[in-house]
């Protein structure tokens, strides 16, 4: 159990360094640092923004979870 949150928890950052960074990395008008305080505790927010982002249309439910509990620091 430990090892799949583990994994899940690396699939969310590596989703985000590979889909969402562009407009979201450091220096960025809403970098990461801002989304994590923002909605820290709170995925479903992060899901529904997500969904509606650019990269949010290519990426699948599963993918757009992950990355939400990644960021909103929920496991």
């Amino acid at each position: 159990m430990l090892l799949s949150l583990a994994c899940a928890k690396e699939a969310g950052q590596v989703i985000f360094e590979n889909s969402c960074k562009r407009c979201h990395g450091e220096g960025s008008p809403k970098p990461l640092s801002y989304l994590q305080q923002k909605y820290k505790g709170n995925p479903q927010a992060i899901i529904h923004m997500a969904k509606a982002c650019p990269w949010g249309r290519r990426l699948s439910e599963m993918e757009i979870e992950l990355v939400s509990k990644w960021i909103a620091g929920v496991k």
